[in-house]
């Protein structure tokens, strides 16, 4: 009796056990994977809840409705333990619709158990001896009784064989094989003990089948390999929430850039991955990088940066860390770690330093300090090659008197009016700055001075004909302008004094006019003073 009582909460125990097992491997596993070890594992509970309503039963009718609801687990059990290890195993069947002629020989033998009250191909007879319920329905056996013991002990067999074989190549997941094989191995031990006792010897253990403990068995195997060894890629409930909340994205591939994993960030980035299965190639994925295409290329850390146009066609800066995953001992490469963070803020942040940095707030324009770099690197660089170059001091006419009558609101207007002016007229490579105030400068480069007169010229003729509005107010802007060359200048300091006096020349020449410094005298090209 104490051994019934054991036998049935070591059944329950391994019911309740299968149960977790299938909820956490359906909701916590993405590996396609699963599928057959989640069918196996129901298998697994139709026969221990057969098995423990053949136990409880107090009638030979009770026994047999419970045998029969057992052997809807018992015969498709090992074709299923077959298939998962051809799909656990990546083995290539070579013979097409071989899986649904396998499953012919399960779906016989339950027709065999089921009709046997009125064909006794299975049993030829039984009973039920209350006495004794640990031996549950007694049987006689029937000509087609090993039937199902053959075919599975076949299929087991196979599975084992193909284990075996990838045992052999795949080192990595020694642990996990190894038990995965020692789950085939223990029914079919059961089934050859059962088989062996029945036949041979008549000993106490000739009507005991050995098969449900061997179940039992097998169960607690799953466990610690889901759990211990992670048979299927399922890591703890709490590690994958966390991994599904970091805001970076992050993917593991193996070696041969063969997807192995993602967390919900890197499936938005790339909305491929949602579909895209467990070891096929992850740069086939549609907006993959190109940059991380060849990562398999190195065998050491490294950091990589690449843009990609959102589907409102911005665009978006990302930085990709990738770490390479080894074995501890042998230092033997396992895959690769790929960290993706959005840096598009930061970027954006980092160009509006930048441009604050070089350029003036109010007009855009190079500021004073990164013009006078450039400036003064071109003019070292002209004077090297021989070139000609030439600078142009502007300074807006009477600018003082838009500020004081309309304040200084105004006077910015026009500054923006007047840098849109020359920015339109000057060529993409030439230097303009506002200098200071109202006084702006412009540096072209191989050109000679009738060039820069006419250049100078069409400054001054487009800022005079597009007068600033500002409010209802219409204000006239013109410019007098001082041109020097840097021909026979040592210096980019001089070149910059020489067109500032002959820019004062304008001035005094009567404004809204371009002079060129001629040593001490400027020679006069436009004349319309005020």
């Amino acid at each position: 009796m104490v051994g019934y009582v054991c036998t049935l909460i070591l059944l329950f125990l391994s019911i309740v056990l299968t149960v977790y097992l299938i909820i956490v491997t359906f909701w916590h596993c993405r590996s396609e994977k699963r599928n057959y070890f989640v069918l196996c594992l129901l298998t697994v509970f139709l026969y221990l809840v057969g098995y423990f309503c053949e136990l409880t039963a107090f009638s030979v009718g009770g026994a047999l409705v419970a045998v029969k609801f057992m052997y809807l687990g018992s015969c498709f059990l090992p074709a299923l333990c077959l298939f998962l290890v051809i799909d656990y195993c990546d083995f290539e069947l070579r013979v097409k619709y071989l899986k649904p002629l396998i499953l012919l020989l399960p779906v016989a033998g339950l027709s065999i158990v089921w009709t046997t009250e009125y064909t006794g191909w299975m049993y030829a007879g039984y009973h039920f001896d209350a006495e004794q319920p640990l031996l549950g329905l007694q049987i006689d056996e029937g000509p087609l009784y090993y039937f199902i013991y053959s075919y599975s002990t076949v299929y087991i067999t196979v599975g084992c064989a193909i284990l075996i074989r990838t045992l052999l190549q795949r080192r990595e997941q020694f642990k996990s094989l190894l038990l995965l094989f020692a789950v085939l191995v223990a029914p079919l031990v059961a089934n050859g003990m059962y088989i062996l006792c029945t036949v041979t010897f008549h000993t106490p253990l000739r009507n005991i089948n050995f098969t449900p403990y061997a179940i039992i068995a097998a169960v607690a195997l799953f466990y610690v390999n889901i759990m211990r060894y992670d048979l299927f890629d399922i890591v703890p409930m709490a590690y994958s929430m966390t991994l599904d909340y970091i805001r970076d994205a992050f993917v593991i591939v193996n070696p041969d850039m063969k997807y192995m994993g993602s967390n919900k960030a890197a499936r938005r980035l790339f909305p491929d991955l949602e579909s895209l299965r467990r070891g096929a190639a992850v740069t086939q994925v549609a907006n993959w990088p190109d940059e991380l295409l060849y990562i398999a290329d190195y065998s050491e850390d490294l950091g990589m940066r690449f843009v990609q146009t959102d589907k409102d066609g911005e665009e978006r800066y990302f930085s990709a860390q990738i770490d390479a995953i080894f074995v501890t001992k042998k230092q033997r490469l396992l895959g690769w770690i790929i960290l993706i963070q959005d840096i598009t803020s930061s970027i954006g942040m980092m160009k509006k330093l930048e441009q604050a940095a070089y350029t003036d707030a109010l007009t855009g324009l190079y500021n004073r300090r990164h013009f006078m770099e450039l400036a003064s690197m071109q003019f070292e660089r002209t004077k090297r090659s021989g070139g000609a170059c030439h600078v142009m001091m502007m300074d807006l006419d009477f600018f003082k008197n838009i500020n004081d009558t309309y304040g200084h609101p105004a006077g910015d207007a026009v500054l923006r009016n007047v840098s849109a002016c020359i920015k339109e007229t000057v060529r993409s490579y030439d230097l303009v700055t506002r200098y200071g105030g109202e006084e702006f400068v412009v540096m072209i480069t191989d050109s000679d001075e009738d060039t820069a007169l006419r250049l100078a010229e069409r400054i001054r003729t487009r800022v005079e004909g597009n007068p600033c509005r500002y409010e209802d107010k219409i204000l006239p802007i013109t410019f007098s302008i001082g041109i020097a060359s840097g021909k026979e200048v040592d210096s980019f300091e001089t070149l910059l004094r020489y067109a500032d006096d002959a820019m004062y020349a304008a001035k005094r020449k009567g404004r809204n006019r371009v002079e060129v410094h001629r040593g001490k005298r400027p020679k006069k090209v436009h004349a319309d003073a005020k």
